[in-house]
Parts: structure tokens; sequence; C-alpha cells
């Protein structure tokens, strides 16, 4: 490039100079702000906060305080009679139409699960066996995408996770008798499943049988809508396999929990919590994002459970640890929607939380499992393992484990738990009294003659009434220090300064003086040779 002669006097000398002393403030600014101006740092949403499917719920810490508490809304057995009663009037009046009308489908579903919300297993039972026979024949299983050989080829198990995401999201828009389908799948093999697995658990072969007759129709209610109920019905099946594999083998209920986590791992993944961080704004949190941007900030989800030799035995449908967001969202279901509270669930949310460094919650889950461990395993005898001892092994794990979150929370681990206790029995009793009252005032309002689609059924019991959820806050946040320039306002003090400063070098500085011409000129002549590569 030729270099101009042209000399530069006046106010354009005294504008140029100030524009590079700007131009030479920004770029200062661009790599390291030296002034304390404008915001240091941001509030940005974890990575999990970002669902795996569009639309969908994500996790937050305080839905799994909230359902250990049992601060969730459950109705009671009042509102199953009147339910079932309602939908026996529409089957009733439907009997004889053919094809069924979708209400009449939608009453099966419905008395089914009221039916086994009143313990009626075999009619529950029997009236989705009556729903299957009124659908076309349910469509061959299909299998997930193949996981990756090698578990450090990140690029490979981006290309697989899409694949997942893509099948999930390509069943989302099912066909009426699709849905059909899947309803009746998911809720058959949940009602065998629940009405069956005591006595399999206990080593009753037909019992296992049944137990197993559930699990198949659960897999092909995956293969229908594999992203229904936040992924639930997958974990429910890992759920189902892990227990049915400890009646032959036993030492799987003190080495590992439902999803494969070892009880005896150190807790915590350790390393820098930035990286859960999505560092996008609120308003991009599931919006206007690209399957690609979702995964990639997803792939910063730490992943969990699947240890390889638990796998080998119980043959999960996952090969691999995931995302620990999807195991905690699926417990949730299964305790909310499900059968309830479960040491099994306790267990494996403690070991969770405990991971993700979340102490409190992590003591008070091994605090559940210990006020449930009657139902960890039925009263009887496995080979070579009477049933107390296996309880006990339970209670004794978590105890160790409550203990090391005391002591690595407190230098008065004791002091510590006996405050823990106290707050978990407090709020543990708040939430049964809430449900209680709950299913009460539904009771009530069913004698009185209220219907159950009265759009003000519940309304005046809500009214002055705190919610039973628990505030998020902001346990699901982050604080990133922000070390350059990242705004307007963090740009402009640097700008500002730079260009004062240049100015007044220039004012003090001769016209004539060549050494601060041949300076500007140079400049001038870099800024044009380099605007492409910087901008």
């Amino acid at each position: 490039m030729t270099r101009s002669s042209t000399r530069i006097t006046g106010f354009p000398r005294l504008f140029t100079v100030g524009f590079l002393g700007g131009f030479f403030g920004l770029m200062v600014a661009g790599c390291w702000n030296p002034l304390p101006l404008g915001s240091r740092s941001r509030l940005v949403p974890a990575a999990y906060r970002v669902p795996k499917i569009p639309g969908g719920t994500p996790l937050r810490l305080a839905m799994v305080h909230d359902i250990l508490h049992e601060r969730y809304l459950r109705h009671g057995p009042a509102w199953y009679a009147r339910r079932n009663l309602d939908a026996r009037k529409i089957i009733a009046a439907e009997a004889a139409a053919s094809p069924p009308s979708p209400a009449y489908l939608d009453a099966l579903d419905d008395l089914a699960i009221g039916l086994e919300g009143t313990g009626q297993y075999d009619d529950a039972i029997a009236t989705m066996r009556k729903k299957l026979l009124l659908l076309p024949p349910l469509p061959a299983p299909t299998s997930r995408p193949a996981r990756p050989e090698n578990d450090s080829d990140s690029q490979a198990w981006r290309a697989v996770d899409q694949l997942d995401l893509d099948r999930i999201l390509a069943s989302r828009n099912l066909s009426p008798i699709q849905h059909h389908q899947y309803t009746s799948c998911a809720n058959l093999g949940t009602i065998l499943v629940h009405s069956a697995m005591p006595k399999a658990l206990a080593g009753d072969a037909q019992a296992k049988a049944r137990v197993r007759e559930g699990l198949d129709f659960i897999e092909q209610s995956i293969a229908i809508n594999p992203g229904a109920h936040f992924g639930r019905e997958t974990w429910q099946a890992i759920a189902i396999e892990h227990l049915l594999a400890a009646t032959d083998n036993p030492d799987l209920l003190q080495k590992y929990d439902l999803i494969g986590d070892r009880l005896d791992a150190p807790g915590g993944f350790g390393g820098q919590v930035e990286r859960f961080a999505t560092g996008l704004p609120y308003s991009r949190v599931d919006s206007e994002l690209t399957s690609e941007l979702r995964l990639q900030i997803r792939s910063r989800i730490d992943r969990i459970g699947i240890d390889k030799d638990w796998a080998a035995i119980v043959h999960p449908d996952y090969s691999e640890p995931m995302p620990f967001d999807e195991p905690t969202l699926a417990i949730i279901g299964m305790w909310t929607l499900g059968a309830g509270p479960s040491p099994h669930f306790a267990l494996a949310l403690g070991r969770i939380m405990e991971d993700l460094g979340q102490r409190e919650i992590a003591w008070n889950a091994y605090e559940r499992a210990v006020e449930l461990k009657d139902r960890f395993w039925p009263a009887v005898s496995l080979p070579n393992r009477p049933d107390p001892a296996i309880c006990e092994e339970m209670l004794a794990i978590c105890r160790v484990r409550q203990l090391g979150l005391a002591q690595a929370e407190s230098s008065d681990a004791e002091a510590w738990q006996n405050r823990m206790r106290r707050q978990h029995t407090s709020e543990l009793a708040w939430g049964i009294a809430f449900q209680k009252a709950y299913q009460d005032y539904e009771a009530a309002q069913i004698a009185a003659g209220v219907p159950l689609n009265d759009p003000n059924f519940y309304a005046a019991f809500f009214q002055n009434r705190p919610s039973i959820a628990s505030a998020p806050g902001l346990s699901d946040d982050f604080i990133l220090k922000q070390q350059e320039a990242g705004s307007f306002t963090d740009f402009l003090p640097c700008v500002v300064l730079g260009s004062g400063i240049a100015m007044a070098i220039a004012l003090m500085l001769p016209e004539g003086s060549r050494g601060w011409q041949k300076t500007v000129q140079a400049t001038l002549d870099w800024v044009l040779e380099n605007r492409a590569k910087r901008w």
C-alpha cells in the first residue's frame, strides 16, 4: 500500500488523534477492561434448565426438595372413587358405539387408573386389556440408536444424542389412535408391575412373569412415545429391571442404587461449577434454540449412573451414564404420579444430589430413605439373605453417607445433623398435613355434590393459602464473572479515556511535529490494513 504524504492539521488533526485514542481504548477494553465500571458479573441459568425436549419441563432443584417432603398435590380416595363413577357412566352410555369414541377410550384409561388408586388391580388390568382389544395391533418395537464404542468420542456422542432427540421429536405429533395405544401400554404395564412387584420380590415365579409382562408393555409405550413424561417410562423400565435383577443378585442392593450409581463411591463431580452454566439470557433458556445448540449446552451436564458392572447384570435400556437431570425428572414423575414415596427413589436422589454438591437435599433424601426402609424389601427371605439384613444394610449405607455430608458441612457434624433432622421432620409434617387437608377438602366437595369438572372446585381451598411448592430461588443459576467488556457501557469508559488522553497529547505537541505525524499516519495505515481481520 502506497503511503500518503498528506499533512493533517487543525481540527481534523485533533479529531483524528481522538478517534485513534478511542479505538485503542476499545481494543484494550475488548481484551481486559481495567476500569471498574459497568457490570462485572452476570446471572445465567444452569445448563440443566435447558430441557432435553423443546417445550419440556426443566429440572429445578426445589422440585427434589419438595417431593422428599411431600410438598405436592395428590388426589385422595374420594376423588378417584367419584371419577370412577363418572367414567363408568360414559362407558355405559357409549358401550354400543362402533368405532369407540375418544371420550369412551379416555374413560377406560380414567377408570383403570382410578381402580388402581383404590387397590382394585385385577379390575384395572381387565379394563386396560379391554381397551387394547378395541385398538389396532401395536406397532413393532423400534431400537434406540447404538451408543458410541469410545466413551471419550464427544463427536460420536453428539451424533447419537441428535438421533435420539430426532426420534423423540418425530413422536410428538401422535395420531389419536397412536396416543391411545401409548396410554394403554403405559397404564397396563404400570398396573401389572405395581400389582405383582411385592410378590415378585418375594420370589413368586408367577408374579415375576406378570412383572415382566408389564415391563414389555412399558417398553412398547416407550417405542410409541419415547419422550413422554420427561422420559419417565425409560427410567421406570430401568428401575423394574434393577429390582428383578436384585431377586437373583441381592448384593446389587448394597452396591448400587436403581440407576446404577455405586453406593460406596465418594460423592461430587469435582471441577469448576461454571461448566454447568448455559451462558444464555433467560429469554433463550428454551425458546429459539436449534437442536445443535440445545445439545451443545446439554453436553455440559455431568452424566451419572449406569455403572458398567451393574449394567452387565441388569441390562438396562441405556448402556452408559446419562445427564443427571433425566433420571431426576423421571424419579420425580414416578414419585408424584405413580406409586408414591419409595426408599429406592430416595436413595437414588440422595446419590444424585450428593454428586451435585447439594448436601442438604442429599441428606434429606437419605433421611427419607431411612424413614421408608421397611418398603425397601418385602418381609421374606432370599437365598442366604434374610430381609431384615437387606433393610438394615440400606439404613447403614444412608447413615454413613449422611455423616460424610455433615462432616463436609460443619466441624460439629452431630449438631448439624440434629438441626437438619428437626427441620426435615417439620417440613415433612407440614407437607403431609397440606396433602391431607387437600384430600379432605376434595371429599367434602364431592359429598356436597360439586362435580369434578367444576372450574371453581378448588377455589375456596387455595384462597389465602400458601403454595405447597417451594420457591426455586437462585439455586439453579450461576454468577459468571466478567473479565472483559461485554456491552456498550463496558466499552465506553475506555473509549472516552483513550480518546481524551490522545487529544490532550495532541494539544500539547506542535502541529509541525513530524513525530506525531508519522505515528498517526502509521496507525491509520495499520487500521486500514487490518480492519478486515479485526471485524
